[in-house]
């Protein structure tokens, strides 16, 4: 299990502690990287390593280089047939383990997927991520139909799933990028052969003033543009074309939708971003005849800004902004759950 941590000295002990608390956790290679924080996060890992006599917990402490490297450090230490990725602010669901573990000792599939319950933090279940509806439940062969359906869904949360570690081979996180799980996820995924999905919710997203889904910059907008570009590039083979144009639709749209957050005083470049992504897309149309679809985007993303803005303006009225955390949260409330979307 992969847990990057960067300064949430108040968040890892949560999160640790909801996997070593799991039933068979003994039986589960933590892999926890401290990527050079400043705070008490490592003394905090270390700690929980203690308490944790008996399982199988390796702590890395590296330089500041971000998560993708973090989790790119732990990926190539990685010696279990299976990996899992627990976000350091995160949790897991207090019967995760007893879910997933006997589909390991099967060896039922590649990937085995499920959904992902988002919590606030005093662990009240606040909304959620749908990776898996009724129609995807159970064992499937991976397919042009299933990756379209990945691409529809386009949640690329790397937690959301368990993954074969042969998976993994040859792809890395891209470093210094942030929604970094855009550019790794669609590439391990395509790979896959068969595909295992649960319904119930076994990850706990936590929303926090500070994450990088939380705070909207330029750079945001530039990453996506980014990913979308690359899509766009990987569409130039004609037997995958389908679904890397999939892929680009949602990061362009994922574009928009950032740049409808920005600050006032860099707006013009993130919709000059946004402008050139757009022009990539025609480009690509031309070169190839592709009867595609117009990007349509210029009133959707001055509507998604005004809506953000009165958001925001009620939000700090009510007070109900996040702020930094000063005490570590409170775990999900696990009798008050629906597992189920």
């Amino acid at each position: 299990m992969v847990v990057p941590a960067f300064n949430v000295e108040h968040y890892i002990g949560v999160a640790l502690r909801s996997a070593i608390a799991q039933p068979r956790s003994e039986e589960i290679e933590f892999i926890v990287v401290d990527d050079g924080s400043t705070d008490g996060t490592l003394k905090e890992i270390l700690q929980v390593k203690e308490e944790a006599s008996g399982h199988n917990i390796t702590v890395i402490h590296q330089e500041n280089r971000g998560v993708s490297a973090a989790r790119n450090t732990a990926i190539a230490r990685a010696t279990s047939r299976y990996i899992g990725f627990l976000d350091s602010d995160d949790e897991w669901a207090p019967n995760f383990s007893d879910i997933i573990m006997p589909l390991l000792d099967a060896d039922t599939a590649d990937i085995i997927e499920f959904n992902v319950g988002m919590v606030d933090s005093n662990g009240r279940v606040v909304g959620a991520l749908t990776m898996v509806g009724g129609a995807s439940t159970g064992l499937r062969t991976n397919s042009m139909t299933t990756l379209l359906e990945f691409a529809r869904v386009c949640q690329v949360h790397s937690g959301s799933r368990v993954y074969r570690r042969e998976l993994w081979d040859g792809i890395e996180f891209p470093v210094g990028r942030v929604y970094e799980d855009a550019f790794a996820i669609p590439l391990v995924y395509k790979r896959a052969q068969t595909l295992y999905g649960i319904r119930d919710r076994l990850y706990y997203y936590r929303r926090r003033a500070g994450s990088i889904t939380q705070t909207t910059t330029l750079f945001s907008v530039e990453c996506v543009a980014h990913f979308a570009a690359d899509a766009l590039k990987k569409s130039e083979a004609e037997d995958e074309r389908v679904y890397w144009l999939a892929l680009f639709r949602k990061f362009f749209a994922n574009q928009c939708f950032l740049a409808s957050r920005v600050d006032a005083s860099v707006l013009p470049q993130a919709m000059k971003l946004v402008e050139e992504t757009a022009a990539k897309y025609r480009s690509f149309a031309v070169k190839h005849k592709e009867p595609l679809p117009e990007l349509r985007f210029r009133t959707q993303i001055s509507v998604n800004r005004r809506v953000f803005q009165m958001k925001g303006l009620i939000k700090r009225t009510l007070g109900m902004e996040l702020r930094p955390a000063v005490a570590a949260p409170s775990r999900v409330d696990s009798s008050r759950l629906d597992d189920r979307p």
